[in-house]
């Protein structure tokens, strides 16, 4: 019942993302541009805090967007595996806390946090 309930759901949100997309693929297409636009702003002004240079702000956009990632993936490969008995309070608190640490080790890692 709760896998047919999540495959009508993602299958609503994929069909109405597609329409929007479709619809207005201009003004999806400029507002990622200003995205980028403005990431590679902050990467060639290099003001702000800490030892990356970069702003607090965009710091933090790094970091929530890479726990968002761990915490996706995790939440994905178990789904794969297990099905919707992974859909519980106690497997995503689960994986909200393994990506935390998660996301540290990877951007210090790669160089981008110092600190």
């Amino acid at each position: 019942m709760i896998d047919q309930t999540i495959r009508l759901t993602v299958f609503q949100l994929y069909f109405f993302a597609k329409e929007q997309l479709i619809t207005h693929w201009l003004y999806v297409a400029g507002f990622f541009a200003f995205i980028i636009a403005g990431v590679i702003l902050q990467i060639i002004m290099l003001r702000g805090g800490g030892h990356s240079k970069l702003s607090p702000g965009f710091n933090r956009l790094v970091g929530s967007l890479t726990y968002l990632m761990f915490f996706l993936i995790m939440l994905l490969i178990s789904y794969w595996l297990f099905g919707t008995r992974v859909i519980d309070e106690v497997w995503i608190i689960l994986f909200g806390i393994l990506s935390f640490p998660a996301t540290g080790f990877f951007l210090r890692a790669i160089g981008f946090w110092y600190y």
